[in-house]
């Protein structure tokens, strides 16, 4: 079996300096990144299929992007205020994210479970709504020929 695993290809932050891990921080599920958009993405899947080479994407499942300082733009023109749990590009709201909490104690399950990484934004997946905006996300990729993937952390 041949696969390649791809970067994360929802919108994302656009950080100064264009650092490796803003693809890590996502403000929709628009497929438009650095690497291209979504007609070049599924493009790129079809081929690739064609010639038996799967693609597996690097999902982002438990968060949103971290704060940021006033209005975030996204690599597809959306923009968001993470700092206030505000991802209209979803839609998303602060309802839908776990309440805000800073990891003190790796040993104690509650903080590492509902707290934020390095400030990355918690969605709350015991919402319908939000495993429904997550279902969608994966289910559009899957009809682009994307073979599996891989959960980030």
């Amino acid at each position: 079996l041949r696969g390649v695993q791809v970067s994360p290809v929802n919108e994302n932050i656009i950080s100064a300096g264009r650092p490796w891990w803003e693809r890590y921080q996502p403000i929709s599920y628009k497929l438009t990144t650095r690497s291209g958009n979504e007609e070049e993405f599924g493009d790129m899947v079809r081929r690739c299929n064609e010639v038996g080479v799967r693609i597996y994407v690097d999902v982002l499942l438990n968060h949103m992007s971290g704060d940021f300082d006033g209005v975030a733009v996204g690599t597809a023109g959306t923009e968001a205020e993470p700092s206030k749990k505000s991802f209209p590009g979803v839609p998303f709201t602060a309802q839908d994210f776990h309440p805000t909490c800073e990891i003190t104690d790796w040993n104690d399950r509650f903080q590492v479970q509902q707290c934020e990484l390095v400030g990355l934004k918690g969605l709350d997946q015991g919402s319908e709504w939000v495993r429904s905006k997550l279902i969608e996300f994966l289910d559009h990729l899957i009809e682009l020929g994307v073979a599996d993937f891989r959960v980030d952390a």
